[in-house]
């Protein structure tokens, strides 16, 4: 047994003794587990030299992020997805600022060298906005996966989303199916310690998990929005992206791909230009 293998046995064995307590607690437990990034992306920020280095307080934490080219003619915000970290889309955000946009990329809470533990989806939604009315208004967005959630439940919100332009890689369009995949993983079948998981989620937000879903919120975006995603992806299905496909929305363009899964996609040099050529 590799030792991430071991790890996750662990933490199964731990929430099934747990669950024999309190159904309660091993709920609560899980869903803590569910929104921990187990492993972050280490990196020495001279990584990004040639960067302006910023950072912003969000509630308790201070989270790092860059800049590049201030002052451009437009700005745009990059979300990386979950255990992921900004340096990951520096390509993106030296190609963009020579398009003369001032980029914005931020090591989300919990995530590369910003402060915290945990990170849900109600609470990147707020940090997309808080960036959003500290460093914007941007004129658009990119994210990936998680960070691409966070930013249709953003620009959903917005009394105007209409000139906005948004670039959604392999995003978690489907929270519901990420819980559920996670709960298998973790051999939670126990129905009670499975609605004390749920309950953390109404609690934090007022909303059932359907809520957060880029589905449920597509038609509100009226911003364009090209939608990258791949045939094989085993973290974020692709089977979400033909569901909003269906709906013909005049304002959404589809690139899909084959074989390169959840993240060597946002590397690869044909979806590169063709979200540079978007923007």
């Amino acid at each position: 047994m590799g030792r991430q293998q071991l790890f996750f046995w662990f933490l199964r064995m731990k929430l099934r003794l747990l669950s024999l307590f309190s159904k309660k607690k091993a709920g609560n437990e899980a869903f803590r587990l569910f929104c921990t990034p187990f492993s972050r992306v280490a990196y020495a920020d001279t990584i990004m030299d040639g960067a302006e280095k910023i950072s912003f307080q969000f509630g308790n934490f201070t989270t790092r992020g860059y800049r590049w080219n201030n002052g451009g003619s437009k700005k745009i915000l990059i979300a990386h997805g979950f255990r992921s970290a900004a340096p990951n889309f520096r390509h993106f955000s030296t190609l963009l600022a020579a398009k003369d946009y001032e980029v914005v990329a931020f090591d989300a809470p919990a995530h590369g060298l910003s402060e915290g533990n945990t990170l849900n989806a109600v609470e990147y939604k707020n940090f997309v906005k808080a960036l959003h009315d500290t460093f914007g208004p941007f004129d658009a967005f990119l994210g990936h996966s998680f960070g691409a959630l966070a930013i249709g439940l953003t620009v959903s919100e917005m009394k105007s989303n209409k000139m906005l332009k948004m670039a959604f890689i392999a995003p978690a369009a489907n929270a519901s199916q990420l819980t559920e995949s996670f709960l298998r993983d973790m051999k939670i079948k126990d129905r009670e310690v499975k609605a004390y998981f749920y309950a953390n989620i109404e609690r934090l937000s007022g909303y059932s998990i359907d809520w957060f879903s880029i589905n449920r919120c597509a038609a509100t975006i009226k911003g364009s929005i090209l939608w990258v995603h791949d045939r094989e992806d085993k973290i974020t299905p692709v089977e979400d992206a033909i569901i909003v496909e269906k709906y013909q929305l005049p304002n959404f363009r589809f690139l899909f791909t084959d074989g390169l899964g959840h993240r060597r996609i946002y590397r690869d040099e044909k979806v590169v230009n063709e979200v540079l050529h978007f923007f």
